[in-house]
């Protein structure tokens, strides 16, 4: 299906990025399956909890320029 290449495609470039691409996983799930939907978002959440906050996070700044700032290079402007 589509959708799953392009859950695997966003989980890898989420690798890439250094965000974790276990961030991020696909259910199929009917509407009758409300407990099954319960236990999933109980076990994301505990994923989540155990990766940690985002590891970019206060990095970019709002217009997407890095928060970073760069070391004075010796002896010069």
């Amino acid at each position: 299906m589509w959708a799953t290449k392009r859950v695997q495609t966003v989980k890898r470039l989420l690798d890439e990025l250094g965000l974790g691409g276990e961030r991020l996983e696909m259910y199929y799930l009917s509407s009758a399956e409300g407990a099954r939907f319960a236990q999933i978002a109980t076990e994301m959440t505990e994923r989540i909890r155990r990766l940690g906050p985002n590891p970019l996070r206060g990095r970019i700044g709002e217009g997407g320029e890095d928060q970073e700032q760069e070391a004075p290079k010796p002896g010069g402007d």
